[in-house]
């Protein structure tokens, strides 16, 4: 949902005109010769249908208009079936200079919808109470009518901003709501939703930020070599969905598992708090097929040899290896948030391991 930022104009138009059709029904009868003009209504101007019928040709009336509003028709009379239209016109505003009768939406058109006929009830007893009040008989009534119009149009400006302000006007709140206690039970926010040390720890991370924080928070990355770590980063940057199976170590076989089990744990929850989540395509979004690459490339291993490793394209492997190096600085400064110094400088020393030849070389086509 998108608000207007401009302030409406509260009134636009005839005043007069636009409340004319509630005030009175007289006809209009014209002092001189008729004339006539022909134009487009639309729908909302429409207050009532009259059930007197007249047959014309709308047809000839359009054609014989567009005739005479080209410049060497101009001085051309209307027509014959424009003038039939006149005449038969100003019979009828002479043998009702009070009015036409008018259909009754709910009998002549068989509305049967409660909520219609509620509407259209309402607005014939407002009708016959309009009808019995002496302001309209005041000549500033336009006027006085424009400033009440103007406030009240304000008003309604200002309640569609707040509404547009409040948390009721969000288009998925109830999603919102669930995804809040995932965060509450998580201990990301307190009863209040206010931030909480795990909620600060995952401002700090680009992606996939709940799940990385917990394993930072359960201590997963804290014991393992930076290699290892940066290794296992390469899951959450790493998007390829089929490649070749990667050749781990037991070490990287455990925090594969690890890092499974806590996708795991929090899918259950998300399901638990009403969000609609699947425990499998939630753990299948992490991609563990470039660990071996990463895990070799960290440990010094040529670029020429690490495409040997895998069958992804060699594009592939810089971008992911690139990405990871934010990854990194974002568990080290994860690191320092919750005060654990030690996986800060494994972060800083894996991220210096992966900044090397031809995966960080400046690039030919920018430099």
């Amino acid at each position: 949902m998108k608000a207007n930022s401009k302030v409406p104009d509260a009134v636009e138009g005839d005043v007069d005109k636009d409340v004319q059709p509630f005030i009175k029904r007289r006809l209009f009868l014209p002092e001189g010769r008729c004339s006539h003009s022909v134009i487009q209504v639309n729908g909302n101007e429409i207050s009532s249908i009259s059930v007197r019928q007249m047959k014309v040709d709308t047809n000839k009336i359009i054609d014989d208009h567009k005739k005479r509003m080209l410049p060497r028709f101009r001085d051309d009379p209307p027509g014959r079936t424009t003038l039939s239209a006149e005449q038969e016109l100003l019979r009828l505003s002479e043998a009702n200079p009070e009015g036409l009768g008018t259909m009754d939406p709910i009998k002549d058109f068989n509305i049967r919808d409660i909520d219609m006929v509620t509407t259209i009830a309402r607005k014939q007893s407002l009708e016959e109470q309009i009808i019995n009040y002496k302001c309209l008989n005041c000549p500033t009534f336009a006027e006085h009518f424009k400033s009440v119009a103007n406030q009240v149009k304000l008003i309604e400006y200002v309640t569609t901003l707040r509404y547009l302000l409040s948390d009721e006007s969000l288009q998925h709140r109830e999603e919102l709501q669930q995804r809040i206690q995932v965060l509450q039970r998580l201990r990301y926010v307190d009863a209040n939703n206010a931030v909480q040390l795990k909620g600060r720890v995952a401002c700090e991370i680009s992606n996939h930020e709940l799940i990385i924080t917990e394993l930072v928070f359960e201590n997963v990355f804290t014991d393992l070599h930076p290699t290892e770590i940066v290794a296992l980063l390469s899951c959450f940057v790493f998007q390829q969905r089929r490649c070749s199976e990667p050749n781990l170590t037991k070490t990287l076989e455990e925090g594969k598992q690890c890092i499974l089990d806590m996708a795991e744990r929090i899918a259950h929850l998300q399901s638990e708090c009403g969000l609609s989540t699947s425990v499998q395509e939630f753990k299948e979004q992490y991609h563990f097929g470039l660990v071996e690459a990463v895990f070799e490339w960290a440990r010094g291993m040529p670029f020429s040899e690490i495409t040997n490793l895998t069958d992804v394209q060699e594009g592939i492997i810089v971008r992911c290896i690139q990405r990871l190096d934010e990854t990194c600085r974002d568990v080290r400064n994860a690191a320092r948030i919750i005060g654990d110094p030690k996986l800060g400088e494994k972060m800083e020393e894996a991220s210096a391991m992966i900044k090397r030849d031809i995966v960080f070389a400046a690039s030919l086509y920018t430099q």
